[in-house]
Formats: C-alpha cells, sequence, structure tokens
C-alpha cells in the first residue's frame, strides 16, 4: 500500500494557499469587522429595532474615507469594498448636486449597481445673506458732497438690505433654498442612476413655517392629478424624515404610494404635531396598502413642547388608534410615536380574531407622548383630558390600561415576541422613573400591578417579571424639611403602578 499518496478526504498541501483562496465568506468576516455589519436591504429578514440604524452608523463611519484603501488589497477585495461604500449614498436635494451625481456615476458606470440605499435631503435655507452697513459716509469720504446725494444713497444701501433680510421668513442671516429639485426630479434621478436601490430616504428638513418641497414643475403641490411621479419599481423601504415638508395631504401621498408598487416597510417622522399630518395619517390607514408589512410611524417628535389638544378631535384621535389596531392582521412589525390608548390593542385583538388569516405581528414599540385626548366614563360619554406626567395618576393608570391591553391581545397575536411600551418626557422630574413596560421573549420588565400579573398568566403563562418590587420607595420626592429631592440613580426592573401615588401631585386627580 503507498502511504505517500495522500488521502481523498486530505486537503493537497502541495501548492501553497493564497489569500485571495479563502471563502468568500470569511471575506465578509473580515470587512465586518472592519466596517461594521452591513445593514440587509430586504426588509423582511432584518430585525424592527435595527433597520434604519445599521444603515445610518454605515453612512456615519469615522473613517469611511481612509477604509476605501482596503479596496487595494486584492481584486476580490475590490468589489467587496467598494460595495460597502457606495452601498449608502447621500445627496444634496438641489438641481445642481443631482446633475453633479449624475455625471459623476455615469463617468464611472461600475459602481451604480452597489447603490442599494439612496438619500436624498433638500435643504430649507440657502446661501448665508450679505452684511449690510447702513452707516452713512463720513464727511472725509465724501468729500464735502452734496448731502442729498449721500442721504439718498445711504437709504438706497438701508432699502436694499431691507429687502435683502424680507426675503426670509426668519430673522436670521439665511435665506430660503431657491435651488431645490422637485420630487419629480429627484425620482427620476434615482429611476435612471440607481435602478438596483432598494431603500429611498427622503429628508425634508425642520424649521419654523418651512418650506414645503415641491411635487412637480408645473404642478407645485400635485392638486391637478394631471402629473405622476416616475415609478421606482425596486424600492421597498421609503424613510420620510420632516414629513411635513415632502406630505401634507392625502394627495402627497397618493402621489409618492402610486410611484412606489412594491413598498414593503415606510417610515414617516413629523417633528411636531400637526392637525394636517393627523388627519393624512388617517385617511393614509383607512386606505392602508396591503404590501405595507413595516410600519413606524412619528406624529409628535421631541423637539416641539405644544400640546395637540386645541386643534384635535378627540373622537378623531381615539379613531387613529382603532385604526392602527384595525391593520395589525396584516403588519410584521408596528412603531409610534404620539397619543396612545388601550383601544389600539383591543381594536386590533378583535381584527386579528375576526381575520380569516394568522398574525405575523412581531414587534411593537410604541413611545407615548401621552394618553389619547379623551377617556370614556362609566356612562360612555367623553370625558376630555390632556394627561401626562409621572405626578399625574390618572396618566399612570390609563398607561395601565395600555399595558394590559397590549398583553390581552398576546393570546391572539402568538407570533409577538417583542413589546416596549415607554413614555419618553424631557422634562420629567426624575426620567428614571417613567413608565414603561418592556416584553423581550418571556421576560417582562418595567410597570407591573395584581390586574398585569393576572393578565399575562392568562394570555402568556410562560412570560414572567424579571423582578417585582415597588421601584419607588417611601422616601422619594420632595423632602418637606430640607427641600431636597430624592430620586434612584438607575430605572428599576420594575414599578408597582400603585407606588407612583409617592411621588404624585395632590391636586390633580
Amino acid at each position: 500500500m503507498d502511504y505517500s499518496a495522500p488521502a481523498a478526504d486530505e486537503p493537497d498541501l502541495s501548492s501553497p494557499t493564497h489569500f485571495n483562496d479563502l471563502p468568500p465568506e470569511i471575506h465578509e468576516t473580515i470587512l465586518d469587522h472592519i466596517l461594521g455589519v452591513r445593514g440587509s436591504t430586504l426588509a423582511s429578514i432584518t430585525s424592527a429595532t435595527v433597520t434604519t440604524s445599521s444603515w445610518s452608523k454605515a453612512l456615519r463611519h469615522p473613517r469611511r474615507k481612509a477604509l476605501s484603501d482596503l479596496a487595494l488589497v486584492s481584486r476580490a477585495y475590490r468589489a467587496l469594498v467598494q460595495g460597502r461604500i457606495y452601498r449608502h449614498i447621500q445627496v444634496k436635494g438641489t438641481t445642481d448636486c443631482l446633475a453633479e451625481c449624475a455625471k459623476w456615476f455615469d463617468a464611472h458606470p461600475h459602481l451604480k449597481p452597489y447603490v442599494r440605499h439612496i438619500e436624498i435631503w433638500v435643504p430649507v435655507w440657502g446661501d448665508r445673506l450679505r452684511k449690510s452697513h447702513f452707516s452713512p459716509p463720513s464727511r472725509r469720504e465724501s468729500g464735502q458732497a452734496n448731502f442729498g446725494v449721500i442721504e439718498t444713497n445711504t437709504m438706497e444701501s438701508y432699502m436694499h438690505g431691507l429687502d435683502a433680510l424680507s426675503s426670509s421668513r426668519t430673522n436670521c442671516n439665511f435665506k430660503s433654498a431657491s435651488h431645490n429639485a422637485t420630487l419629480q426630479q429627484i425620482f427620476e434621478s434615482v429611476a435612471s442612476q440607481f435602478p438596483d436601490a432598494k431603500m429611498l430616504t427622503l429628508e425634508g428638513g425642520h424649521c419654523k413655517k418651512p418650506p414645503m418641497i415641491r411635487h412637480f414643475e408645473s404642478d407645485p403641490w400635485g392638486d391637478s392629478g394631471l402629473e405622476s411621479l416616475t415609478p421606482l419599481p425596486n424600492i421597498q423601504t421609503f424613510i420620510m424624515k420632516g414629513a411635513w415638508n415632502i406630505m401634507r395631504d392625502y394627495s402627497h401621498w397618493t402621489n409618492l404610494s402610486t410611484a412606489l408598487p412594491n413598498l414593503r416597510e415606510w417610515h414617516c417622522f413629523y417633528a411636531k404635531s400637526k392637525r394636517e399630518a393627523h388627519i393624512t395619517i388617517s385617511k393614509v390607514l383607512r386606505t392602508f396598502p396591503p404590501q405595507l408589512t413595516r410600519l413606524n410611524i412619528s406624529l409628535d417628535g421631541f423637539c416641539s413642547k405644544t400640546s395637540s389638544r386645541g386643534f384635535l378631535n378627540p373622537q378623531d384621535e381615539k379613531h387613529l388608534c382603532r385604526l392602527f389596531g384595525a391593520i395589525l392582521p396584516q403588519l410584521e412589525s408596528l412603531t409610534f410615536t404620539g397619543k396612545v390608548c388601550a383601544s389600539l390593542f383591543l381594536s386590533g385583538r378583535a381584527a386579528v380574531l375576526s381575520s380569516q388569516r394568522k398574525s405575523k405581528l412581531k414587534s411593537v414599540d410604541l413611545v407615548v407622548k401621552a394618553c389619547c385626548w379623551g377617556h370614556e366614563s362609566d356612562d360612555g360619554s367623553l370625558i376630555p383630558t390632556d394627561i401626562s406626567g409621572i405626578t399625574n395618576m390618572s396618566f399612570i393608570i390609563e398607561f395601565e390600561k395600555l399595558v394590559i391591553a397590549a398583553i390581552h391581545s398576546l393570546g391572539a397575536l402568538p407570533a409577538l415576541q417583542y413589546i416596549r411600551i415607554r413614555f419618553i418626557d424631557l422634562d420629567s422630574i426624575c426620567g428614571l422613573l417613567n413608565p414603561y413596560f418592556q416584553l423581550v421573549g418571556n421576560t417582562c420588565t418595567g410597570v407591573w400591578s395584581e390586574a398585569i400579573l393576572k393578565t399575562l398568566e392568562e394570555n402568556r403563562p410562560e412570560a414572567q417579571f424579571a423582578e417585582l418590587n415597588n421601584g419607588i420607595l417611601e422616601d422619594y420626592g420632595i423632602n418637606s424639611r430640607t427641600g431636597t429631592r430624592s430620586y434612584p440613580r438607575s430605572r428599576p426592573l420594575s414599578i408597582k403602578t400603585s407606588c407612583y401615588r409617592i411621588i404624585a401631585d395632590k391636586s390633580k386627580p
């Protein structure tokens, strides 16, 4: 028997192994360690909490340009590194920048297929205004000229400065942008330059009295309905930041959704609570596209402290929660920031039970700015309230009802493995005591009560709280003798709802 011949299952070590001979998975793992893990372009295989964060981290990598030298390692690395560098690009939404971007990619056409996420931000402000000096010339500079001529020149300079300032809508030395591209130009540019892109982000900006982005050149707001945006059939994820400057009416959503026929995931962020935004989202939910499975809507950002109580109808806002519940059977994930009440889960559970298909909802993430504007009394009448804050026991009671309704829906939503309900108040006396509830797998943290424990035992008996403590001690709050405040230094893993009475404002019901 010849023992010198290598066995069939042994590697042949006679020829040297090169770095390029490594499997592609190893090269990808090396680049993941250096550049960061890539975000998936398919929403269905990416968790709801990391879809957008992974993309934004890749774009803001501090050494992103320096790491481009890795493309010189080998031919195999050139394609891998270029694919990561151009996977997510950001372009200024002006006509000049779009033309410059098209010119550059036309000169490098081999890079176009690498672009998977195109982010276009439309500026709100233009160039800085020139400073105008209105001081009259001195007698030496004027050369003892005619005083009438000096006065005329000075007033002309003064009026020119006023005209420049009046062109801006605010009192700062900036003027509104005048060379912004229309949505039609943006969609045409994406369709012609990046046909393989899967994600589209539009950043509309935010400021006081912001200008809206024009949809079409001849029909700025698309009111006539005669024009339509260039279709983008490959876009599956659409992210709208500064949505107030992009969509203020349901007709605007119609223009956008028609151009995105295969949209599966939609993110929409309003910086401030607007009546028109609530009405638009309400109409969108009534005619919700059947192919959409992931939804992330923020109707009230954290930069505004303005209450929406003055312009919202309580019936409409309560109905908005029910509209969210009505589309739960078709969703895989739901993220919402705004005013929420228990009717979201109550109507969602009823919709799932009446639906013929099995629910695929996996995650729900709610940021509660306040409970809904009104709640029903025992006789069914609507009592208008504007409740929020950890010192308001009425809000704590409504928040507990919201948590109970969420847990009660677990029986009808077997795929739901992630629930996070948070109240975020930047002006809270103690942000660590803001009520929250979180379910990850079968582990619960946050607020609890006997009613919550009973509902959890009935609908998800295998789920348990990590710990059960009061969370709020008797000595928390303001010391009446010393006037000092005493609060925890870390967020409790569990807070009993009845213990909020310790720090509650006794003047509020």
